[in-house]
């Protein structure tokens, strides 16, 4: 039997929310709850580098308390707004083109991280920005992958191209594009090795559903393989590296979403990406945004299944990345265990 992470036992996380944006969570409670009662401080609300800037902005306009701020105020973020609505409409055009040359080709691809919780959580996806594409696709097709990047004008920013040792790979538009994008293509949801191969590409596009992206609809994964793959993402960093409001909002937000039928398969996801604990440290962290009692029965659903010794362990690998590739090489089939260390010492050769 587990050992339950309960309330007299908490788990530690590395990666606490730092003193300094707090001053714009209570801006942020006044959006979720839709109380009205928004925050005298209005420094605080100027959080760019939190990434909810845009989010807060639009739901002042929304809510018709835009233009009760001070002139100053209402010019910064009304200046937000014009500035994320245009890099939305050009990552939007691009997406498109991206969309179509994909299914022209037979590729199945799909947007998720920021892409993916922009376009199905928030009132407009413009209010969630992020600073690249990133694709989720079929480790089989990569070979086709790489030529249709190359011919919609993509160059990959690193010549490593292994499978095993990484699970992503990141690709630019060249110099002559119109706009310069980064694309992530990843074929394994996580680079981090303690979570990889355990929920693969085929399970996470079967459950997935299709978004409208301009004329063209994108695939994404669903509400709970979103929320896995978010806590993940916090989770997979390295110790020290700050967490930034707006992934906690996405993790708020996608808990408001698991409704009571839908917990038995997030909790059966979670379970499959060995992730229970690092939705459970994140959630929690996350439910702080907004009322905690709408979130309550996702975080209580989690602590049921929780172990303490497994999240030690966890910790464990970040410090010790021997232990963190030991482990993921010791679950590898035979034929890739060889390819391990073969992509391995490429990768060395590539760096030295």
């Amino acid at each position: 039997m587990s050992q339950s992470l309960t309330a007299k036992r908490p788990i530690q996380t590395l990666y606490p929310v730092p003193d300094r944006a707090k001053g714009v969570l209570p801006w942020i409670r006044a959006s979720l709850t839709g109380n009205g009662h928004w925050p005298a401080d209005l420094d605080s609300i100027l959080a760019a580098d939190e990434g909810v800037l845009p989010w807060l902005s639009y739901a002042l306009q929304n809510s018709g308390q835009l233009e009760v701020l001070i002139p100053e105020m209402q010019q910064k973020m009304k200046a937000s707004l014009r500035q994320t609505n245009m890099l939305h409409l050009a990552s939007e055009g691009e997406m498109q083109r991206l969309a179509s040359i994909a299914e022209a080709r037979g590729i199945r691809l799909m947007a998720f991280k920021g892409h993916a919780v922009a376009r199905t959580l928030y009132p407009h996806a413009a209010c969630r920005t992020t600073s690249d594409f990133d694709f989720l696709v079929d480790a089989g097709q990569l070979a086709e992958l790489q030529n249709w990047l190359s011919d919609a004008g993509y160059l990959p920013t690193d010549p490593f191209a292994g499978t095993v040792w990484l699970g992503a790979r990141n690709w630019v538009l060249g110099p002559g594009g119109t706009a310069r994008f980064h694309a992530d293509i990843h074929w394994d949801y996580t680079s981090r090795m303690y979570f990889r191969r355990r929920l693969g590409f085929e399970e996470i596009w079967a459950e997935s559903a299709a978004v409208p992206c301009g004329n063209k609809l994108l695939r994404v994964p669903c509400p709970a393989d979103n929320l896995v793959i978010a806590c993940v993402h916090l989770a997979a960093f390295d110790p020290g590296l700050r967490v930034r409001l707006i992934w906690l909002l996405d993790i708020h937000l996608l808990m408001r979403e698991m409704e009571g039928s839908s917990i038995p398969f997030f909790l059966e996801r979670a379970q499959k990406a060995r992730a229970v604990e690092a939705c459970l440290v994140f959630g929690d962290m996350a439910a702080e945004l907004g009322d905690r009692a709408e979130v309550a029965h996702v975080l209580d659903a989690l602590k049921e299944i929780a172990d303490e010794g497994r999240w030690r362990f966890y910790q464990r690998t970040l410090r010790h990345r021997a232990l963190d590739l030991g482990a993921y090489w010791w679950r590898l089939p035979v034929g890739d265990k060889a390819r391990f260390f073969g992509d391995m010492v490429r990768w060395i050769g590539v760096r030295s």
